[in-house]
This record gives C-alpha cells, structure tokens and sequence, in this order.
C-alpha cells in the first residue's frame, strides 16, 4: 500500500511536470480564453449577460474556424475524427436549414440558427483538437477555476458585498442569474467530485474539497428547484454506472474523505435552510422546495401555461415546426387564443421568450423530425459511454467519464424545466463538455494514451502555392467581414441602445433618439432597439417616424408596448379607426393590460361612445382593484356618467376618487368641483 502511495506521487508529480513544460496550441489558448471569458466576462453598461456571450461565442467560432482552415491549408491536410454522433448532428443541422428558409420571421430565425449552428461547430472544434489523454485531463482542469471564480462572486453578492454590479437585482454572478448559475455549476460540479476521488496528493485534496464545498454552498444558495430534480435523477443513472462498472473502489478509498465532505454538506445545508446570520435568504431552502409542490403557486401554474400554450403550437405544426427562432414571435397570440378557452389562468399570463422546455420548444420550431434528431445525437453519445465503459477498464478513465457523463445529464434533465440553451454561456459549455467527454470515450483505446487509427480521416488538400496564398488572403478577409457583421455591428448598437435608455429616462429625447438611430444603422432588425426608437421619436412628436419605425419593429419583436404606443399616436393623429385596432389588440395579446383599457376608454370617450368607455375603465378595477392611480379611474367614470346624465352614479365615482386622491395632487380640486356642481344642479331642481 504504501508502495503504491509513493507510486501515484511520482507519477502525479511527473504528469504535473509535463503540464508545466508542455506548449500549448492555438488551439488550446484561444480556447480556454474563450472558456474564461464567456463564463466570466460582464459589461456592467449593457447588463445583458446573454449579449455578452452571443458576442463571445461569435467572436470565437469565427476566429478558430478561419484559423483552423488557415492551418489546415497551409498544411495541405484536414485531419477529421469519425464519430456516430457525426451524422445525427449533420442532419439536424440540414434540418435547422431547412426550418431557417422556410420561416415566416427569417431574420428573427436566423439568429438562433447561428447560435444552434455555432454550438455544433464549437463541439466538432472540441472534438477534433483534444488528440492527447494528458492534455485532455489538463483541460478539463479549466472548469474547475471557472466554478470557483463564479461561485465565490455569488457569495459575494449574496452578502452584498458586489463592488461591480451594483445596479443587478438578486443574484446573477458573472452568468446572469441564479438560475443559470445552478445550471452552470451543476455541469462542472460531478466531474469536480470525480477528480476528488481520484486525488491523491494531500494538498490537492484539499483544494478539491474546498471547491466542492464552495459550489455546492452556491447550488444550496440559489435555491433553484429545477437544477435539484436535476440533480437527484442524475444521482440514479450515477449510482446505476457506479455498481454495474465496478466502480465503487474510489469510493472505499476515499471513505474518511467522503464522511468529511458529507457532514460539511450537512453544515451547509443547515446554515442556509435555518433562520441564522449567515442566511440572508428571505425564504428557506426548505420553504423553497415545499413551494415546488403548491399547485396554486404562481410559479408552477405559470409554466404549466407556457408549457400547454406550447402545445397548443405543436398541434398545429407537428412535423415541420413553425421555424427556428420564432417561439417568442409566436407565443403571444398562442397564449391568447389558450386564454380566452381557459379565463382561469389568465392571472398567470407571462410574456414568455422561451417555454421554459427545451424539448417542447425544439418541437413548436423544427417539429417532431427536428427534436427526434436531436434526442438521437443523445442517444448515440450515451451509446458511445456505455460502450467505453465495456471495453475500457481502466478505473480512472472510468471516474472520469462518470463525472462528465453526469454533467451532460443533469444538464439534459434541467432543460426539462428551462431554456439552458437559449443561455450562450450554458449552450457553450454543455457542447464543449460534450466535446470533451466524446474525445475521451472515443480517441483511448484500453491500454494505451494514443488515439485508434480507426477514428482518424485525413483529407489531403492539394493547392497550388500561388492559389494557397490568394486562399489565404480570402479567408483573412473573410474573418475581418464576419466579426464586423456578427459580432462588432450587433455588439456596438446594444452599447449605443443603452445610451439611450438612459438618455430617454432623463427626458433628453434628442440625444436619446440620436443614440436609438445609430444602433438601428449598425443592427436594423433588431426590435428592441426600433420599439425604443419609434417611442423616443413619439415623445418627440415625429409622428411620421415614429409610425414608420413601430410599424417596422412589429416584424422583428412581438411587444404589447409596441401597439399601444401605436395606438396612442394614431389617436394623436385623430386616426380613431386605427388607434382602436392597436389598443384592441395590444389587450388581446395581453389581457391584463391596463394602460391600453385606459387608453381605449378615452379614444371611446373622445368618440362619446360613453358605455364602450365605461366597459373599458370597468374592467381596469375587475383586473387590479388596488392600482396606483385607481383615483383617476374613477373620476374619469364619474365624468361619464355626468356626460350621460347620470348624476347619482356620477357622485357615487367622484366620492370614491376624492377618499383616494393623494393629498396635494391638482385632481382633487377638479373632482370637489364637479361634486359641488352636481349639488348644485340638485338644489336647482
């Protein structure tokens, strides 16, 4: 026994000495700056963690494609690793292709495409540039840093000590919420527990643990419910793997080990499930998972109504999908029609941007061929580690797998309850795990670090050197055109988007709409920014402009906002017909909107159309009977019912209004003076 300690020393110390004096590629440099930076890097003047990360992983995949192919020709050789999984993702690929042409939204579909499409390309990069078992271990090391870095900023926030992102709500870490940050950790956190068992330096060991203890402090923290279902059916397939394989023998080793990490789990989750100076949550973890139970909980019966909303848009396109990309396009006017069938849940309407199940919204866009190619990539990759674990006996390569394979499934499982992969930093780095973990199971046969021969397909590139350099060239220029397409242009008008946000909330509507127009210049389909722009150029008066942007922004982004400003300046414009048009439907895609019943209540008023306006202000106080300026309401429906000579119903209002009117506002004097004007005619009578 202590043969072998002394062994495993040497040999750990001699694979560290390789680490230290081994070059890396390219390719390993620019990809594990990727992985630090679409996990870490946040711009604190955009607050959108997701558009930091499409630009990101933009940014990378154009930069390792166009290098890849710039090595490759001036080596006069692609070298290509032949995998099952190769075909599935190939056709689910030609598939998404076929979903982009035919959509209905292209330039609304297309961004997804190149997200989905760039998610592959990142797993074929992964996947054809791990040739060395070595190097393999070493980069899967990578993640465990990116874990520690973000699980240490959570805990910074959660005891509000955030020095960078102040102005964030709640926890978000450097991934974008706590939600995601669950999903992030959870990938990375069975494969850390691996490379524990497998530790035996001392030192080590113990930097093992304190991570572990760290994440899993961060999991207990961000209180997700999703990501520990994820977690315990993921713990079945691990322990399944563990007995059929053999592999509980890392397990027996490390027992004093185990019990030390178990009663410090123990610990943690009884400091944040108890009411202590250390929890600062204003629910505990306790509290939070009996909530997950409660079939009239806000929260559950929400998703249920993204969830059969979906269904609704799968029943009507179930082989074909609706396009790549256009669930947020779509589902409002699903939930809609669902609503007015089911009134029940409409005090759990939500604008929903994603189903919050990736199965069920890869079915409503690419229909039932495009999910079914996606579930068989998974199928061949689980085929692929049970395969490996019945040739391969080697018990740490075993572990290893284990804790990849873990990850990849727990990652799967959530996915049932979220949208991780509309998250780039999520999408990201499941398929860079995939990558890895596929590399892995494939490139090692039993005995030996060198790749199978077998696996291996070189496709020879034979370039006249004049035309190799024109090639060369082209392919440089070509790089520099798609970063300034994809990744510059888009980047830079969420900057100058913020800008005039903030210009806008200020009152400065010149600089505000100046800020708006040139982000539309550098990204004309992007509908957030033509909402934010026709509404500026409303404020300003514009009213030609402001139409013919809010018109265009209706193609790109599906906002309530969007027709009630329309709504608004049409009545503006005395266009009474097509004011109502805007409001109605502004209503009907979201029949908790308030702002657009006042809104149709006066355009009706104006019209004196007096009992459309009544039955639009009334159902203001049917929605929300304790609203902010429910005094204006009300006196609004007095002056109405004074128009229809009414004056009983009219005093009843105007009371009403005056017992809530803030003391100081100048309605109130306007409502005693028509109060005093029906005593008035009263006496006269």
């Amino acid at each position: 026994m202590v043969g072998n300690l002394k062994m495993n020393k040497i040999l750990n110390k001699n694979i560290i000495n390789i680490e230290k004096n081994r070059k890396y590629s390219w390719k390993e440099l620019l990809t594990i700056c990727f992985i630090f930076t679409i996990s870490l890097f946040v711009n604190k003047n955009i607050i959108d963690f997701r558009i930091d990360q499409i630009m990101l992983l933009k940014l990378f995949i154009v930069m390792a494609i166009t290098l890849y192919m710039l090595e490759s020709i001036a080596a006069g050789m692609i070298t290509w690793y032949k995998s099952r999984v190769n075909i599935p993702i190939l056709f689910f690929i030609l598939v998404m292709t076929l979903s982009l042409i035919n959509s209905d939204y292209f330039r609304i579909s297309l961004n997804d495409y190149v997200t989905f499409l760039f998610y592959f390309i990142l797993y074929f990069f992964i996947r054809n540039n791990m040739p060395d078992k070595i190097e393999l271990k070493s980069f899967i090391k990578i993640f465990f840093l990116t874990s520690f870095i973000v699980s240490i900023y959570t805990l910074i926030q959660y005891y509000g000590y955030d020095p960078y992102l102040k102005g964030v709500a709640g926890l978000s870490s450097t991934i974008g919420q706590k939600n995601w940050v669950s999903n992030y950790l959870a990938m990375i956190f069975p494969v850390l527990f691996s490379y524990f068992l497998l530790e035996k330096l001392k030192k080590n060991k113990i930097i093992y643990f304190i991570i572990l203890s760290i994440v899993y402090a961060n999991l207990v923290i961000c209180q997700s419910r999703g990501i520990w279902i994820s977690i315990s059916l993921t713990a079945i397939l691990a322990i399944y793997i563990i007995f059929k394989f053999n592999l509980l023998k890392a397990f027996k080793e490390n027992k004093r080990w185990l019990v030390l990490l178990l009663i410090t789990f123990m610990i943690i989750t009884v400091i944040y499930s108890t009411d202590n100076p250390l929890n600062k949550s204003a629910i505990t973890v306790t509290e939070r998972a009996i909530s997950t139970f409660d079939m009239q909980g806000s929260s559950l019966n929400a998703r249920l109504l993204m969830w059969r909303t979906t269904l609704e848009m799968i029943k009507e396109r179930p082989l074909f999908g609706s396009g790549i990309g256009t669930f947020r396009m779509n589902y409002l006017n699903y939930q809609a029609q669902y609503l007015i069938k089911n009134p029940k849940y409409l005090q759990y309407y939500i604008k929903a941007g994603e189903a919050h199940n990736e199965y069920l919204q890869m079915w409503a866009e690419l229909g039932i061929i495009g999910l079914g190619l996606f579930l068989f990539i998974f199928y061949f990759i689980y085929h692929i580690i049970f395969n490996f674990y019945g040739k391969n006996k080697n018990g740490e390569d075993r572990l290893i797998i284990l804790g990849l394979i873990a990850g990849i499934t727990c990652f799967m499982i959530h996915s049932l309850f979220t949208f991780a992969l509309h998250v780039p930093v999520l999408g990201a780095i499941f398929f860079t795990i995939v990558g890895l973990t596929i590399a892995y199971a494939e490139n090692y046969n039993i005995s030996k670090n060198n790749i199978s021969s077998k696996i291996i397909k070189k496709i020879n590139l034979s370039i006249n050197p004049k035309i190799k350099v024109v090639f060369l060239i082209l392919m440089l220029i070509v790089m520099v055109l798609l970063i300034d397409v994809l990744v510059i242009k888009p980047y830079i008008a969420e900057v100058y988007y913020i800008k005039g946000i903030v210009s806008n909330e200020k009152g400065n509507y010149i600089d505000a709409a100046a800020n708006f127009e040139y982000a539309t210049q550098l990204d004309p389909y992007n509908g957030r920014i033509l909402h934010a722009s026709g509404t500026v150029y409303f404020n300003l008066m514009m009213n030609d402009k402001a139409e013919e942007i809010m018109q265009r922004a209706k193609k790109y982004i599906v906002d309530v906002n969007t027709y009630d400003n329309l709504g608004l300046l049409y009545l503006r414009l005395k266009k009474y017909i097509r004011a109502e048009e805007e409001f109605k439907q502004a209503i009907y895609l979201n029949p908790k909107l308030t702002k657009s019943y006042y809104n149709l209540g006066n355009l009706y008023f104006m019209q004196e159309r007096y009992d459309d306006a009544i039955e639009q202000w009334n159902k203001i106080l049917e929605i929300e009977p304790n609203f902010t300026n429910k005094h204006i309401v009300l006196n609004n429906l007095g002056i109405v019912y004074n128009k229809k000579e009414m004056p009983d119903k009219a005093m009843e209002y105007f009371i009403q209004a005056l017992e809530l009117v803030p003391e100081g506002d100048p309605i109130e004097k306007e409502i005693e003076e028509e109060i005093n004007k029906i005593y008035k005619n009263h006496l006269n009578k």
